[in-house]
């Protein structure tokens, strides 16, 4: 049975706030072989592990993180509305997240968000605090932040992140590209078909851990990223 990479989606953020530390905790502990996560940038340019531009859905707040300082972000109390006042989780910065990721060797995925839009500096400030990371991946679903990366011309790997009405043509003619990553409703479609043609891996995600092929998938993937994880170990025959 093929063993493809598993990619704990925002950690494993089923039973804890996504992104969180313990998010990320859990999914190493359950043996995830990856974590992914997402990147917005402050004000005043702090790269913090979140995925929303606000924080409604997770803190009840409805600023804009491109409208705080980073202190700011360090104060929000993040979690269930019921949860915040005594259990809460805070906002990660990628320096705290580095550290804490770093000794494990676990594989990274880092999805760069639009506040990453025309911050080449900030992007390349990112890549660069990666070098000590054995396998990571950049992706996002915004051309120019993977441009921004591919002009260090770092052996660094890059995936975009496709819909259906991408221009698929320009993409596949991007040989810069080491990967695409796809919603699992386009598996064993006509596009993932042309993108395996165009000899370019992909990743699925928002796979849940029931789907039938993730016993024998197709010879293109090359991940799972998913909010279930242990679900998928477990039809793996690795749990």
């Amino acid at each position: 049975m093929s063993k493809i990479p598993v990619y704990a989606h925002r950690g494993y953020s089923v039973k804890t706030v996504e992104n969180s530390m313990k998010a990320f905790k859990r999914a190493i502990k359950i043996g995830a072989d990856g974590l992914e996560l997402d990147l917005q940038l402050s004000a005043d340019g702090v790269a913090f592990v979140t995925h929303d531009i606000d924080f409604f859905r997770l803190a009840g707040d409805k600023r804009r993180i491109t409208d705080m300082l980073a202190e700011e972000v360090l104060d929000l109390k993040l979690g269930r509305v019921f949860y915040r006042k005594f259990f809460y989780s805070r906002v990660l910065t990628f320096d705290e997240f580095l550290q804490f990721v770093a000794p494990t060797g676990i594989k990274l995925n880092v999805e760069l968000k639009e506040s990453f839009l025309g911050k080449k500096e900030k992007i390349r400030e990112v890549v660069e605090k990666t070098k000590g990371i054995a396998d990571v991946h950049f992706s996002s679903f915004e051309f120019s932040i993977l441009e921004t990366i591919h002009e260090m011309q770092w052996d660094t790997q890059t995936a975009f992140i496709g819909k259906k009405n991408s221009e698929w043509d320009y993409v596949l003619s991007l040989k810069e590209l080491d990967a695409i990553h796809l919603n699992k409703k386009f598996y064993d479609s006509e596009l993932m078909h042309k993108i395996w043609d165009a000899d370019f891996p992909i990743r699925f995600y928002n796979v849940k851990g029931n789907e039938k092929y993730i016993e024998h998938p197709h010879e293109s993937v090359i991940g799972w990223i998913t909010d279930y994880p242990e679900k998928i170990l477990q039809r793996q025959k690795r749990r």
